[in-house]
Protein backbone atom coordinates (compact mmCIF):
# COMPACT_ATOMS: atom_id res chain seq x y z
CA UNK A 1 0.00 0.00 0.00
CA UNK A 2 1.36 3.40 -0.91
CA UNK A 3 1.68 5.95 1.85
CA UNK A 4 -0.23 8.31 -0.43
CA UNK A 5 -3.46 6.36 -0.17
CA UNK A 6 -4.09 8.67 2.77
CA UNK A 7 -3.99 11.84 0.70
CA UNK A 8 -7.73 12.62 1.10
CA UNK A 9 -6.91 13.10 4.79
CA UNK A 10 -3.21 14.01 4.76
CA UNK A 11 -3.14 17.06 2.53
CA UNK A 12 0.07 17.48 0.52
CA UNK A 13 0.91 19.95 -2.27
CA UNK A 14 -0.05 18.35 -5.61
CA UNK A 15 3.27 19.12 -7.29
CA UNK A 16 5.28 17.44 -4.54
CA UNK A 17 2.89 14.51 -4.50
CA UNK A 18 3.35 13.85 -8.22
CA UNK A 19 7.11 14.06 -7.86
CA UNK A 20 7.02 11.59 -4.98
CA UNK A 21 4.81 9.15 -6.89
CA UNK A 22 7.26 9.25 -9.80
CA UNK A 23 10.04 8.16 -7.48
CA UNK A 24 11.98 11.38 -7.01
CA UNK A 25 11.93 14.05 -4.34
CA UNK A 26 14.18 16.54 -6.08
CA UNK A 27 12.80 20.01 -6.59
CA UNK A 28 10.26 19.57 -3.81
CA UNK A 29 11.96 21.88 -1.29
CA UNK A 30 11.67 19.64 1.77
CA UNK A 31 8.90 17.35 0.53
CA UNK A 32 5.12 17.45 0.99
CA UNK A 33 3.72 19.39 3.91
CA UNK A 34 1.36 16.78 5.37
CA UNK A 35 -1.36 18.10 7.65
CA UNK A 36 -3.14 16.07 10.36
CA UNK A 37 -6.86 15.46 10.13
CA UNK A 38 -9.12 16.06 13.17
CA UNK A 39 -9.24 12.71 14.95
CA UNK A 40 -12.21 11.27 16.84
CA UNK A 41 -11.43 11.12 20.54
CA UNK A 42 -11.31 7.55 21.88
CA UNK A 43 -13.79 8.02 24.71
CA UNK A 44 -14.68 5.03 26.90
CA UNK A 45 -18.14 3.56 26.42
CA UNK A 46 -20.31 3.04 29.52
CA UNK A 47 -18.92 -0.47 29.99
CA UNK A 48 -15.26 0.56 29.47
CA UNK A 49 -12.45 2.34 31.32
CA UNK A 50 -9.08 3.80 30.36
CA UNK A 51 -6.95 0.85 31.46
CA UNK A 52 -3.55 2.43 30.69
CA UNK A 53 -1.71 4.05 33.61
CA UNK A 54 1.38 5.11 31.62
CA UNK A 55 1.40 6.00 27.92
CA UNK A 56 4.84 6.44 26.36
CA UNK A 57 4.84 7.77 22.78
CA UNK A 58 8.09 7.25 20.87
CA UNK A 59 8.59 9.03 17.55
CA UNK A 60 11.54 8.65 15.16
CA UNK A 61 13.33 11.83 14.03
CA UNK A 62 16.67 10.13 13.40
CA UNK A 63 18.88 10.01 10.34
CA UNK A 64 17.56 6.65 9.13
CA UNK A 65 14.11 8.18 8.52
CA UNK A 66 13.54 9.76 5.12
CA UNK A 67 13.51 13.49 5.78
CA UNK A 68 11.34 14.68 2.89
CA UNK A 69 8.50 12.15 2.86
CA UNK A 70 8.44 9.69 5.75
CA UNK A 71 9.20 12.13 8.57
CA UNK A 72 6.53 14.76 7.63
CA UNK A 73 3.96 11.98 7.21
CA UNK A 74 4.94 10.41 10.55
CA UNK A 75 4.66 13.80 12.27
CA UNK A 76 1.16 14.38 10.86
CA UNK A 77 0.00 10.93 12.01
CA UNK A 78 1.46 11.62 15.47
CA UNK A 79 -0.46 14.89 15.74
CA UNK A 80 -3.74 13.19 14.83
CA UNK A 81 -2.92 10.38 17.26
CA UNK A 82 -2.50 12.90 20.11
CA UNK A 83 -5.79 14.58 19.16
CA UNK A 84 -7.55 11.22 19.51
CA UNK A 85 -6.06 10.08 22.83
CA UNK A 86 -8.76 9.50 25.47
CA UNK A 87 -9.22 12.03 28.28
CA UNK A 88 -8.18 10.81 31.69
CA UNK A 89 -5.75 11.09 34.57
CA UNK A 90 -3.20 8.60 33.21
CA UNK A 91 0.42 9.64 32.70
CA UNK A 92 2.03 10.25 29.32
CA UNK A 93 5.47 10.91 27.85
CA UNK A 94 6.83 11.83 24.41
CA UNK A 95 10.29 10.51 23.56
CA UNK A 96 12.09 11.40 20.34
CA UNK A 97 14.54 8.98 18.70
CA UNK A 98 17.46 11.11 17.62
CA UNK A 99 15.98 14.06 19.46
CA UNK A 100 17.74 16.58 21.63
CA UNK A 101 17.32 16.84 25.39
CA UNK A 102 14.75 19.65 25.02
CA UNK A 103 12.61 17.45 22.76
CA UNK A 104 12.03 14.81 25.45
CA UNK A 105 8.90 14.98 27.60
CA UNK A 106 9.07 12.69 30.63
CA UNK A 107 6.10 11.00 32.28
CA UNK A 108 3.57 13.43 33.73
CA UNK A 109 -0.22 13.64 33.98
CA UNK A 110 -1.71 13.48 30.48
CA UNK A 111 -1.78 16.94 28.94
CA UNK A 112 -3.03 16.94 25.34
CA UNK A 113 -2.08 20.60 24.85
CA UNK A 114 1.55 20.03 25.89
CA UNK A 115 1.91 16.85 23.82
CA UNK A 116 0.48 18.61 20.76
CA UNK A 117 2.78 21.61 21.26
CA UNK A 118 5.79 19.30 21.36
CA UNK A 119 4.63 17.41 18.26
CA UNK A 120 4.13 20.63 16.28
CA UNK A 121 7.67 21.78 17.13
CA UNK A 122 9.23 18.40 16.31
CA UNK A 123 12.06 18.54 13.73
CA UNK A 124 14.06 15.90 11.90
CA UNK A 125 17.54 15.74 13.47
CA UNK A 126 19.56 13.21 11.49
CA UNK A 127 21.02 11.74 14.67
CA UNK A 128 21.29 8.13 15.86
CA UNK A 129 18.33 5.85 16.71
CA UNK A 130 18.85 4.74 20.34
CA UNK A 131 15.55 2.89 20.78
CA UNK A 132 17.17 0.32 23.09
CA UNK A 133 18.56 3.08 25.32
CA UNK A 134 15.19 4.83 25.63
CA UNK A 135 13.43 1.58 26.54
CA UNK A 136 16.16 0.75 29.06
CA UNK A 137 15.42 4.00 30.95
CA UNK A 138 11.90 2.75 31.70
CA UNK A 139 13.24 -0.39 33.37
CA UNK A 140 13.59 1.73 36.53
CA UNK A 141 10.96 4.42 35.86
CA UNK A 142 8.13 1.89 35.67
CA UNK A 143 9.45 -0.47 38.36
CA UNK A 144 7.07 0.83 41.03
CA UNK A 145 4.06 1.41 38.76
CA UNK A 146 1.35 -1.24 38.91
CA UNK A 147 -1.05 -0.39 36.05
CA UNK A 148 -0.76 -1.12 32.36
CA UNK A 149 2.09 0.62 30.52
CA UNK A 150 1.62 1.15 26.77
CA UNK A 151 4.54 2.05 24.49
CA UNK A 152 3.40 3.40 21.10
CA UNK A 153 6.49 3.43 18.87
CA UNK A 154 6.57 5.16 15.47
CA UNK A 155 9.86 4.12 13.83
CA UNK A 156 11.48 2.59 10.78
CA UNK A 157 12.80 -0.17 13.06
CA UNK A 158 16.41 0.45 12.06
CA UNK A 159 18.55 1.13 15.17
CA UNK A 160 21.83 2.82 14.27
CA UNK A 161 25.05 3.50 16.12
CA UNK A 162 27.91 5.54 14.69
CA UNK A 163 26.05 5.68 11.40
CA UNK A 164 25.76 1.88 11.06
CA UNK A 165 22.89 -0.53 11.50
CA UNK A 166 23.12 -1.90 15.06
CA UNK A 167 20.62 -4.75 14.83
CA UNK A 168 17.70 -5.34 17.14
CA UNK A 169 19.18 -7.44 19.95
CA UNK A 170 19.82 -4.50 22.30
CA UNK A 171 16.33 -3.11 21.77
CA UNK A 172 14.62 -6.44 22.43
CA UNK A 173 16.72 -7.10 25.53
CA UNK A 174 15.86 -3.66 26.94
CA UNK A 175 12.17 -4.33 26.30
CA UNK A 176 12.37 -7.69 28.07
CA UNK A 177 13.92 -6.02 31.10
CA UNK A 178 11.11 -3.45 31.21
CA UNK A 179 8.58 -6.29 31.21
CA UNK A 180 10.49 -8.23 33.86
CA UNK A 181 10.77 -5.27 36.25
CA UNK A 182 7.26 -3.82 35.80
CA UNK A 183 4.66 -5.27 38.22
CA UNK A 184 1.83 -4.55 35.78
CA UNK A 185 1.21 -5.30 32.11
CA UNK A 186 3.52 -3.85 29.43
CA UNK A 187 2.26 -3.52 25.84
CA UNK A 188 4.40 -2.54 22.83
CA UNK A 189 2.38 -1.13 19.92
CA UNK A 190 4.76 -0.59 17.01
CA UNK A 191 4.04 1.43 13.86
CA UNK A 192 6.43 0.93 10.94
CA UNK A 193 7.43 4.13 9.14
CA UNK A 194 8.97 3.83 5.67
CA UNK A 195 9.92 0.77 3.62
CA UNK A 196 13.24 -0.44 5.03
CA UNK A 197 13.15 -4.25 4.80
CA UNK A 198 14.90 -4.59 8.18
CA UNK A 199 12.23 -2.68 10.07
CA UNK A 200 9.39 -5.24 10.26
CA UNK A 201 11.56 -7.93 11.87
CA UNK A 202 12.44 -5.82 14.91
CA UNK A 203 9.10 -4.03 15.34
CA UNK A 204 7.04 -7.22 14.93
CA UNK A 205 9.28 -9.04 17.44
CA UNK A 206 8.95 -6.14 19.88
CA UNK A 207 5.15 -6.20 19.63
CA UNK A 208 5.11 -9.98 20.20
CA UNK A 209 6.92 -9.78 23.57
CA UNK A 210 3.55 -9.53 25.35
CA UNK A 211 0.03 -10.68 24.52
CA UNK A 212 -1.34 -7.11 24.42
CA UNK A 213 1.07 -5.69 21.79
CA UNK A 214 0.45 -4.97 18.10
CA UNK A 215 2.35 -4.23 14.88
CA UNK A 216 1.17 -2.32 11.80
CA UNK A 217 2.42 -0.07 9.01
CA UNK A 218 1.73 3.64 9.30
CA UNK A 219 -0.20 3.57 5.99
CA UNK A 220 -2.98 1.63 7.73
CA UNK A 221 -3.71 4.64 9.97
CA UNK A 222 -5.16 6.57 7.04
CA UNK A 223 -8.39 7.88 8.50
CA UNK A 224 -10.61 8.38 11.52
CA UNK A 225 -11.94 4.82 11.72
CA UNK A 226 -8.61 2.90 11.68
CA UNK A 227 -6.96 5.42 13.99
CA UNK A 228 -9.86 5.21 16.45
CA UNK A 229 -9.76 1.40 16.36
CA UNK A 230 -6.02 1.49 17.05
CA UNK A 231 -6.43 3.81 20.03
CA UNK A 232 -9.31 1.80 21.47
CA UNK A 233 -7.06 -1.26 21.33
CA UNK A 234 -4.30 0.59 23.20
CA UNK A 235 -6.19 2.49 25.87
CA UNK A 236 -9.67 1.09 26.52
CA UNK A 237 -10.83 -2.10 28.16
CA UNK A 238 -13.56 -3.51 30.35
CA UNK A 239 -13.05 -2.99 34.08
CA UNK A 240 -11.09 -5.69 35.84
CA UNK A 241 -13.29 -8.23 37.61
CA UNK A 242 -13.96 -7.27 41.20
CA UNK A 243 -12.02 -9.56 43.50
CA UNK A 244 -13.75 -10.93 46.61
CA UNK A 245 -13.55 -8.35 49.32
CA UNK A 246 -10.74 -8.90 51.78
CA UNK A 247 -9.55 -6.87 54.69
CA UNK A 248 -6.37 -5.03 53.84
CA UNK A 249 -4.63 -2.02 55.23
CA UNK A 250 -4.13 1.07 53.11
CA UNK A 251 -1.19 3.44 52.97
CA UNK A 252 -2.35 7.05 53.40
CA UNK A 253 0.63 9.22 54.27
CA UNK A 254 -1.21 12.52 53.74
CA UNK A 255 -4.24 11.32 55.77
CA UNK A 256 -6.81 12.34 53.16
CA UNK A 257 -8.57 8.92 53.25
CA UNK A 258 -7.40 8.11 49.68
CA UNK A 259 -5.08 5.11 49.32
CA UNK A 260 -1.64 6.32 48.22
CA UNK A 261 -1.72 3.73 45.42
CA UNK A 262 -4.66 5.63 43.91
CA UNK A 263 -3.84 9.15 45.13
CA UNK A 264 -3.09 11.51 42.22
CA UNK A 265 -2.17 14.36 44.61
CA UNK A 266 -0.21 12.69 47.40
CA UNK A 267 1.00 15.80 49.29
CA UNK A 268 -2.25 17.44 50.36
CA UNK A 269 -2.08 18.80 53.94
CA UNK A 270 -4.17 17.42 56.78
CA UNK A 271 -7.62 19.02 56.79
CA UNK A 272 -7.80 19.66 53.03
CA UNK A 273 -11.08 18.57 51.42
CA UNK A 274 -10.12 16.34 48.48
CA UNK A 275 -12.01 14.80 45.56
CA UNK A 276 -12.02 11.04 44.77
CA UNK A 277 -8.61 11.41 43.09
CA UNK A 278 -7.13 12.76 46.34
CA UNK A 279 -6.76 16.27 44.88
CA UNK A 280 -7.57 19.55 46.68
CA UNK A 281 -10.21 21.24 44.52
CA UNK A 282 -12.40 24.34 44.61
CA UNK A 283 -15.52 23.38 42.68
CA UNK A 284 -17.39 25.45 40.11
CA UNK A 285 -20.31 26.34 42.41
CA UNK A 286 -18.05 28.72 44.36
CA UNK A 287 -18.14 31.13 41.38
CA UNK A 288 -20.93 32.86 39.55
CA UNK A 289 -21.71 31.28 36.18
CA UNK A 290 -19.13 32.22 33.55
CA UNK A 291 -17.48 34.63 35.98
CA UNK A 292 -14.57 34.88 38.43
CA UNK A 293 -16.83 36.55 41.00
CA UNK A 294 -17.08 34.47 44.21
CA UNK A 295 -20.62 33.66 45.37
CA UNK A 296 -20.99 35.25 48.80
CA UNK A 297 -22.90 32.27 50.18
CA UNK A 298 -19.99 29.97 49.29
CA UNK A 299 -17.08 31.77 50.97
CA UNK A 300 -17.01 29.12 53.72
CA UNK A 301 -15.32 26.74 51.26
CA UNK A 302 -12.52 29.27 50.77
CA UNK A 303 -12.35 30.06 54.49
CA UNK A 304 -11.64 26.38 55.11
CA UNK A 305 -8.71 26.55 52.69
CA UNK A 306 -7.39 29.65 54.41
CA UNK A 307 -7.56 27.87 57.76
CA UNK A 308 -5.44 25.00 56.44
CA UNK A 309 -2.85 27.41 54.99
CA UNK A 310 -2.63 29.47 58.18
CA UNK A 311 -2.15 26.23 60.15
CA UNK A 312 0.72 25.26 57.83
CA UNK A 313 2.83 28.44 57.53
CA UNK A 314 5.56 26.71 55.52
CA UNK A 315 3.16 25.47 52.86
CA UNK A 316 3.41 26.98 49.35
CA UNK A 317 0.69 26.30 46.78
CA UNK A 318 -0.23 26.92 43.16
CA UNK A 319 -3.82 27.66 42.16
CA UNK A 320 -4.53 26.04 38.77
CA UNK A 321 -7.64 27.36 37.01
CA UNK A 322 -9.53 24.99 34.69
CA UNK A 323 -12.66 25.27 32.53
CA UNK A 324 -14.72 23.01 30.30
CA UNK A 325 -14.43 23.28 26.50
CA UNK A 326 -17.56 25.41 26.00
CA UNK A 327 -16.90 28.71 24.25
CA UNK A 328 -13.76 30.26 22.78
CA UNK A 329 -10.37 28.98 23.93
CA UNK A 330 -8.98 32.46 24.64
CA UNK A 331 -11.92 33.32 26.88
CA UNK A 332 -11.60 30.00 28.72
CA UNK A 333 -7.91 30.58 29.43
CA UNK A 334 -8.65 34.09 30.69
CA UNK A 335 -11.53 32.90 32.88
CA UNK A 336 -9.40 30.09 34.35
CA UNK A 337 -6.62 32.52 35.32
CA UNK A 338 -9.06 35.14 36.68
CA UNK A 339 -10.73 32.53 38.91
CA UNK A 340 -7.34 31.41 40.25
CA UNK A 341 -6.44 35.07 40.89
CA UNK A 342 -9.76 35.67 42.68
CA UNK A 343 -9.05 32.78 45.08
CA UNK A 344 -5.52 34.08 45.66
CA UNK A 345 -6.85 37.56 46.50
CA UNK A 346 -9.49 36.13 48.84
CA UNK A 347 -6.88 34.09 50.74
CA UNK A 348 -4.49 37.04 50.92
CA UNK A 349 -7.27 39.22 52.37
CA UNK A 350 -7.71 36.58 55.07
CA UNK A 351 -4.09 36.79 56.18
CA UNK A 352 -2.29 34.29 53.94
CA UNK A 353 1.00 35.67 52.61
CA UNK A 354 0.46 36.22 48.87
CA UNK A 355 4.09 35.20 48.22
CA UNK A 356 3.09 31.67 49.19
CA UNK A 357 0.63 31.47 46.30
CA UNK A 358 1.27 31.06 42.55
CA UNK A 359 -1.47 30.97 39.90
CA UNK A 360 -1.83 29.40 36.46
CA UNK A 361 -4.69 29.15 33.99
CA UNK A 362 -5.04 25.96 31.93
CA UNK A 363 -8.42 26.67 30.35
CA UNK A 364 -9.97 23.47 28.92
CA UNK A 365 -6.68 21.62 28.28
CA UNK A 366 -6.63 19.39 31.38
CA UNK A 367 -10.09 17.84 31.81
CA UNK A 368 -10.67 15.27 34.55
CA UNK A 369 -13.96 14.11 33.07
CA UNK A 370 -15.81 14.10 29.76
CA UNK A 371 -17.05 17.37 28.29
CA UNK A 372 -19.95 15.53 26.64
CA UNK A 373 -22.22 15.69 29.71
CA UNK A 374 -23.24 18.51 32.06
CA UNK A 375 -21.87 16.63 35.09
CA UNK A 376 -18.56 16.10 33.33
CA UNK A 377 -18.30 19.75 32.31
CA UNK A 378 -19.13 20.80 35.87
CA UNK A 379 -16.28 18.69 37.27
CA UNK A 380 -13.86 20.12 34.70
CA UNK A 381 -14.69 23.68 35.80
CA UNK A 382 -12.56 23.97 38.92
CA UNK A 383 -9.59 25.58 40.63
CA UNK A 384 -7.15 22.88 41.69
CA UNK A 385 -4.70 23.48 44.53
CA UNK A 386 -1.27 21.98 43.93
CA UNK A 387 1.18 21.76 46.83
CA UNK A 388 4.61 23.06 45.81
CA UNK A 389 6.41 22.24 49.06
CA UNK A 390 5.68 21.75 52.76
Amino acid sequence: MSRFTAIPHWRAPIGCLLVALLGSSSGCLGGPDFEPYPARVARPRPDEIVRVEDSILVVDASGSIDRKLDFPFEKAVLRSFIDGMPPGTYWSALRVLGGRADDQLELETFDRFELQRRAIELDWTGRETPLGEILYEYRERLANRTGRAAFVIFSDGVPTRYGRYAGGDETLESARQVIARHPGEVCFHTVLVGRDSRGPDLLAALAALSDCGSFRHIDTLDGNDPLLAFQRQIYLDSPLPVAPSATRSITDLDRDHVDDRLDRCPKTPHGAQVDPRGCWVIEDYVFETGSARIVSEQVSALDAIGTVLLSNPGLRIRLDGHTDNTGANDQNFQLAERRAAAVRDFLAAGGVDVLRIEIRGFGPTRPIDTNDTEDGRRRNRRVEISVLDR
